[in-house]
């Protein structure tokens, strides 16, 4: 019978507890509760950004580094090719000239 009046006494005092809770309390609760749905769906939106990112490029990256210092080379070969072209040029130019000084043709 104890136990009984015991267990019958805390269900009552638990009952007016819950029935008298202090209104700022139900209010703090509510915006809790309201902040929490809140801060769940902006974790969805984030998830869901998170699935939708683009895959790793940075393979991608890495040959198009290496594809870039291939051309900055050959763009370096070429340009030496050139200058050496634009030498034998100039020197082929004066010896047309020396050869048409020399055998002056009217």
């Amino acid at each position: 019978m104890k136990s009984i009046s015991l267990s019958l006494l805390t269900i009552i005092s638990s009952l007016l507890v819950m029935a008298c809770e202090d209104p700022a309390l139900v209010k703090q609760r509510g915006e809790q509760e309201a902040e929490i749905a809140k801060l769940r769906g902006e974790l969805a939106l984030v998830q869901e950004r998170l699935k939708n990112l683009p895959p790793d490029q940075s393979n991608e990256l890495d040959a198009a580094t290496v594809e870039s210092e291939r051309l900055e080379q050959q763009h370096k070969q070429l340009t030496e090719e050139v200058a050496k072209l634009e030498a034998e040029h100039k020197q082929l130019q004066q010896q047309y000239e020396a050869y048409q000084a020399k055998y002056d043709i009217r």
